[in-house]
């Protein structure tokens, strides 16, 4: 069966916990041999002891059967809090092998399809693949169990009987196959509609502001309304067709059940059956066909758990970006030196050239400035230098290691970099700080933050650097935002700093302030900065100016002035729309 197939392809994936899993599965087929033997007990009961009019039975019989019962009741709650434990487990192992295969795939893709997709695949999928393991395996291994011991006992009563049941049992298990195809369809479209419901609901929380200051709360409820209704008739459908395959299924057994009495009562009345067998082999039969039924009414979380298999199974066999594919024991210069260089670099996206043959070498220790207008490509180097595109053609490096030879590990230990919408986590102002540098100390992180201007917040905060700053910093306003994530590079001390319009939300005294800091922090080092105030990238060793994704001129302000007129067009714009910003 496909399920199983895919299941075993995961399974490597978790973490098996042997003891445990060897203590619950004990559990289990402990309790079920204890259930399973009650039939013999009331067989004795009934004709021993009603028939046989044996009294002196009555006590240790029902002492047994009441033994058992009990037995099987405290390995019932180990079990279930044993297979709980594993469930968890299972899942979080899951998420864990999901969340670092996420870490590895290209950025762009993230990008692309929103973060609904992944949640979705960490939420609800790897919690379908630890039901899947925990539980419907558990159950059918349990049904298996059960149906060979009664079939088994059938067989030592009356083989003629045993022999039915053998016949019954794979018409039974047919019925779930009538039902499959349809299962397994709408069981994918309920997937389908709730993985795009969760991005649309997600969206619809990022953007709250935009959808009031636009008045969109209709069409947002209009949008829901569309996707609720696929949703809604898909989920009906899918619970039609497993009622039905259910359905079906009892219907069988109970006509098997009524057959068994009928030919059993005429055996008891011929003599040649007890009451007290007859009894009991109703009992078997049930517990020979009610495993059949129960595997039957596995068929919807088999088909939900394929479903969620594959699409684990194909997010880990996703491609991944070129540097998470690098050794991080790759070769280092023996000398290192933080020099960035291009040569001819294109960059492709969906067809569109973004990068066309761009050329820059900027030296130890120089400040290079990338300026130019908006899609202009600059964002586009920093993300290529970054890793997180890859170059469709031309040739970059990063000290004397080419592209091809960079490590996750050797970007992130060579490079820092300031977007102009740093993240925060949630947390304090101190630990986001620190995730420059994770054994920084106290004093250190202090440090960062004055020379990123936020002393005076910090001052002004009964809790100073352990004020919690909400969900992505909401709490705080934009230039503090920045602020932060400037700290948390200079707690970082890169060999290269990436500037991607890092001082936006700032004003001009304090942005002078932090670059000057930033200056001194980076003295001897490499810096690499984009921005639209090009009043702050004149003292620029070299300034790129990029137009359409090429490097139109290149050189210092006052050559670029004399030279390029593209650059004295964009000076020309910035004076016209004036660069002052209000104090944040």
């Amino acid at each position: 069966m496909q399920s199983f197939r895919l299941f075993m392809r995961l399974l490597p994936y978790v973490k098996i916990r042997w003891r445990r899993t060897a203590a619950a599965y004990a559990c289990v087929f402990a309790m079920l041999t204890f259930n399973l033997l009650q039939p013999f007990v009331f067989l004795l009961l009934i004709d021993r002891v009603l028939v046989g009019r044996e009294t002196e039975l009555l006590g240790p019989l029902l002492a047994v059967s009441g033994g058992l019962a009990l037995a099987s009741a405290a390995l019932g709650v180990v079990r279930a809090g044993l297979f709980r434990y594993l469930g968890i487990r299972h899942t979080l192992d899951l998420r864990d092998v999901i969340l670092a295969h996420l870490r590895r795939i290209p950025m762009t893709e993230i990008e692309r399809v929103g973060a609904g997709k992944y949640t979705a695949l960490m939420g609800m999928d790897t919690a379908t693949m630890g039901n899947f393991l925990n539980h419907v395996v558990v159950e059918l291994a349990s049904q298996a169990y059960s149906l060979v011991f009664a079939v088994g006992v059938i067989f030592y009563m009356d083989w003629r009987l045993g022999t039915a049941a053998l016949i019954f049992i794979p018409i039974l298990m047919a019925i779930p196959r009538l039902f499959r195809e349809a299962i397994a369809r709408n069981t994918g479209h309920v997937r389908a509609h709730n993985e795009e419901i969760g991005t649309y609901l997600y969206e619809s929380i990022e953007g709250s502001r935009e959808i009031r200051v636009h008045g969109l709360e209709q069409w947002e409820r209009e949008r829901n309304e569309r996707q609720y209704r696929h949703l809604v008739r898909a989920s009906v459908m899918d619970t039609l067709y497993r009622v039905m395959s259910a359905s079906f299924g009892s219907l069988a057994v109970s006509a098997v059940i009524v057959l068994l009495y009928a030919f059993g009562s005429g055996r008891v009345l011929d003599g040649a059956m007890t009451l007290g067998v007859l009894v009991a082999l109703v009992q078997y039969m049930n517990n020979a066909l009610a495993p059949v039924q129960a595997m039957n009414g596995f068929v919807g979380e088999l088909q939900a758990g394929e479903v969620a298999m594959e699409r684990i199974e194909a997010f880990l066999r996703s491609p991944t970006e070129a540097a998470a594919d690098v050794s991080d024991d790759g070769p280092e210069a023996d000398e290192w030196k933080p020099e960035v260089a291009a040569a001819g670099l294109e960059v492709t996206k969906e067809g569109h050239g973004i990068l066309r043959g761009v050329d820059f070498n900027v030296k130890y220790g120089e400040f290079a400035a990338f300026v130019g207008r908006s899609g202009a490509g600059k964002s586009t180097v920093f993300r290529t230098l970054l890793g997180f595109m890859e170059p469709t053609g031309g040739h970059m490096r990063i000290g004397s290691l080419p592209h091809g030879c960079w490590s996750r590990g050797f970007l992130s230990r060579r490079l820092g970099v300031v977007f102009q919408e740093s993240f925060l986590f949630a947390g304090t102002i101190g630990e986001n700080i620190r995730m420059g540098r994770l054994n920084a100390s106290d004093e250190e992180v202090y440090e960062a933050a004055c020379l990123a201007e936020l002393k005076p917040l910090i001052d002004s905060l009964p809790e100073g650097l352990n004020t919690s700053i909400g969900y992505r910093g909401a709490q705080l306003s934009g230039g503090q935002r920045q602020r932060i994530a400037i700290a948390r590079v200079l707690l970082q001390q890169p060999d290269i700093l990436i500037l991607d319009e890092p001082t936006s939300a700032l004003d001009r005294s304090t942005e002078t302030r932090i670059l000057s800091a930033i200056g001194k922090a980076m003295a001897g080092k490499t810096v690499l900065m984009s921005t639209h105030r090009l009043d702050t990238v004149e003292s620029a060793d070299t300034i790129y100016v990029l137009e359409q994704g090429e490097v139109a001129s290149a050189g210092k302000h006052a050559e670029l002035l004399r030279s390029s007129a593209e650059y004295g067009g964009l000076i020309k714009r910035q004076e016209q729309a004036g660069q002052e910003r209000v104090p944040v």
